[in-house]
């Protein structure tokens, strides 16, 4: 049920006034669809605004950046990128969530895990039925990674090292997948989560200057997200079911296993992509098309997809509904594990 409070209780008014001012010529109902039919032909008819809810330089601002021109070309309005970093992710999609649900403003993040853990264990004032992702255009495993001059030249060591207290330190972003996944790792080898210096940083781009840098010990992070400085970097262990960059690192669940650890859920990746309010499509369903179309030409065009490789970000088109139930699945993974970080 919604809450006609505030913006959304103006909008009911006003459109309720509307209706009533017409009753005498011809039915409210009647005329509904054609003007809503007039305003998606028409639309859009100024600017829209991508809001990346992270620092300028990280890979979501990075994807929204190669997106921004060619939609304007297609939707003939300019799309500007905004940056609205701040709790990890849930100031930017909770001030998305609170304008109005028309197309003109859109949000681009990784749905997993940082909007569903901004959700989960972020307390942003949103739910995580409230977006819809229109296409997972990045789906970007973990690794377990050093920098390059790190003592630790197995993930074997490492764990040694992590049953020190105050030894070993990691670089996360609170709640994010990685932070997730070293949580659920170090508690499937009874390892006290005290004994590792965690320390936050607010997106992806700071998360792996540090690690660069090598200013933490370790971290878990995107692979692919990590490609400008992978060498700098040694894998340890490779964060999903297979190796698909072929890293020569071995598989998480393997190395696990030969610690003496059960099988542990993959969650220490990123699915990103173009997210608007669900409102979005059932309010404005001419314009979500429109939309659609435009995203997915652009991502499947061969200019973009060299756009996107020089950027360092995914190009892939798998439609709204299979990607919805990708994060759908990996939201309730983190559901059921988002107690750790409370």
């Amino acid at each position: 049920m919604r809450n006609w409070t505030g913006a959304g209780r103006r909008r009911f008014v006003a459109r309720l006034a509307a209706a009533m001012s017409l009753t005498g010529l011809v039915g409210a109902a009647t005329l509904a669809p054609t003007g809503r039919a007039a305003a998606a032909e028409d639309w859009p008819d100024s600017p829209i605004t991508i809001v990346v809810p992270f620092n300028a330089g990280g890979s979501a601002d990075r994807m929204a950046r190669t997106l921004a021109d060619p939609m304007s070309k297609i939707l003939g309005q300019p799309v500007v990128v905004e940056n609205r970093p701040g709790g990890a992710g849930g100031l930017g999609a909770t001030w998305v969530a609170r304008q109005d649900p028309d197309g003109n403003t859109l949000l681009l993040m990784q749905a997993t895990p940082y909007l569903a853990n901004a959700i989960l264990t972020g307390g942003a004032p949103v739910k995580w039925e409230d977006f819809r992702l229109l296409n997972a255009q990045w789906n970007d495993y973990g690794i377990v990674a050093v920098h390059k001059d790190s003592p630790y030249q197995s993930l074997a060591e490492l764990i040694d090292a992590m049953k020190e207290p105050g030894r070993v330190s990691t670089g996360v972003v609170y709640a994010n997948g990685g932070h997730m996944q070293t949580l659920v790792m170090m508690q499937a080898l009874d390892i006290p989560f005290d004994n590792l210096r965690f320390v936050t940083y607010d997106g992806g781009s700071p998360l792996r200057a540090a690690l660069a840098g090598n200013q933490v010990d370790f971290e878990i992070i995107a692979a692919e997200g990590a490609r400008s400085i992978m060498d700098n970097l040694r894998v340890l262990a490779v964060v999903n079911d297979s190796d698909p960059d072929s890293l020569g690192a071995p598989l998480l669940n393997d190395a696990m296993a030969e610690l003496g650890a059960g099988k542990q859920p993959i969650i220490g990746g990123n699915v990103t992509g173009l997210m608007v309010p669900a409102a979005f499509e059932q309010e404005y369903p001419e314009r979500y098309a429109k939309l659609l179309d435009a995203y997915r030409q652009v991502v499947e065009s061969p200019e973009y997809a060299e756009a996107a490789k020089s950027a360092g970000v995914g190009a892939d088109w798998v439609g709204p509904e299979e990607s919805q139930a990708m994060v759908d699945e990996a939201y309730e993974a983190l559901s059921s594990h988002a107690d750790l970080v409370n």
